[in-house]
């Protein structure tokens, strides 16, 4: 979760050569002062002059703001930057919202899954590409080829990052769409809750939380919690990305007043509050593997290695780092699911009777026809 301005932590699976990263404000009323420094310098060199008694102005409509800009100020110069009214923050619609479509996700992806284990498998063969005789393969051949070559975990984890990569060009092609999809807690459009996780700040952002996910995800998803299933994979992914989403919206109100910029006007975006949930899960499945820091000649097991990621975002959420501006909550909200889910047996408590009564509803509804 990046929070406009960011540096990523970046860890690395020794078993797997994996690596995991830890994830602009449009300021709004008042007249800000962002240095004192220029007064003085204007008023020395300013020569003395005779005292004006001011005009009286003419009297106007309802003063407007206009969006900031980003012209850029010498160091030392006195600026004023004018800001509309910031609305106040809504919380539990957004919470509503993180609910219902978390659930919304686990709902549908488990009927997709049940419909699928009960379809004939003629009918799902049908939909494949057949492979030309003669001469060499097209590139779409190619490409369909190698997808089906792939594994289900890899399929889901390439969907991911072919998602992510694509929206990022929209940074170039469609700069005011691309800047509508981070979530700014002061906007209270909900939607963004789930458009932020796919949004970047840039190329090291994007390519980090990319590697990560490319690194991270087959492991964990073979793990005794997923068993391969890639239903149950991005049903996860989706619903962790929203809820640590909401988590970092929601730290806003814990923030002390006459902050600047104020936390709610920060936007926020990245995958890596669902990814560092997979971590989390990897932490917990595989106790016993190394884990270690890129460029650190050493490893932690990630047992171990689990709690001191938490225990930095806690410290970087309450406390706050100077020169760290990640999105803390996102990540450790991230972190929490995922050792609940894993200690929790998510697969057995929730995902299975979901694709249980979706079997049982379908196979039902067939031998009525």
């Amino acid at each position: 979760m990046n929070l406009a301005r960011s540096t990523q932590l970046l860890l690395r699976s020794q078993s797997s050569g994996a690596r995991l990263l830890g994830s602009s404000c449009i300021p709004r009323p008042c007249q800000l002062r962002v240095s004192r420094l220029a007064r003085w310098k204007h008023i020395r060199h300013q020569p003395n002059q005779r005292h004006k008694t001011p005009q009286a102005q003419p009297k106007t409509g309802p003063q407007t703001f206009e969006e900031p800009n980003s012209r850029a100020f010498e160091d030392g110069e006195e600026v004023y930057i004018n800001v509309g009214a910031v609305p106040k923050v809504k919380y539990l619609r957004p919470a509503i919202f993180a609910v219902v479509v978390s659930a919304g996700f686990y709902t549908f992806l488990a009927y997709r899954q049940a419909k699928s284990e009960i379809e004939p498998p003629a009918r799902r063969e049908y939909y494949r590409t057949p492979s030309r005789k003669e001469g060499l393969p097209s590139p779409i051949e190619l490409a369909t080829n190698l997808w089906q070559d792939m594994n289900p975990i890899s399929k889901v984890s390439t969907g991911i990052i072919g998602t992510c990569a694509a929206v990022h060009l929209t940074k170039f092609a469609a700069p005011s769409y691309w800047d509508s999809l981070w979530h700014m807690p002061a906007r209270n459009l909900d939607y963004t809750l789930f458009t932020s996780v796919f949004v970047h700040s840039g190329i090291w952002h994007l390519g980090f939380n990319m590697w990560a996910c490319y690194n991270f995800l087959l492991p964990t998803g073979y793990s005794h919690l997923f068993q391969g299933n890639p239903y149950h994979v991005t049903a996860y992914f989706l619903s962790t990305g929203v809820l640590s989403a909401y988590a970092q919206h929601l730290t806003t109100m814990f923030s002390k007043p006459g902050t600047f910029p104020p936390p709610s006007i920060i936007r926020s975006g990245g995958a890596s509050g669902a990814l560092l949930s997979f971590f989390a899960v990897f932490c917990m499945q595989y106790p016993n593997t190394g884990v270690g820091i890129v460029f650190v000649p050493f490893s932690i097991a990630a047992s171990t290695m689990l709690p001191l990621v938490m225990a930095f975002d806690a410290y970087g959420m309450i406390r706050g780092y100077k020169t760290i501006n990640f999105g803390h909550a996102a990540h450790l909200s991230g972190m929490l699911i995922g050792v609940a889910y894993s200690y929790l047996d998510g697969r057995s408590k929730i995902w299975y009777p979901l694709v249980s009564y979706f079997r049982e509803t379908l196979a039902e509804a067939r031998r009525n026809r």
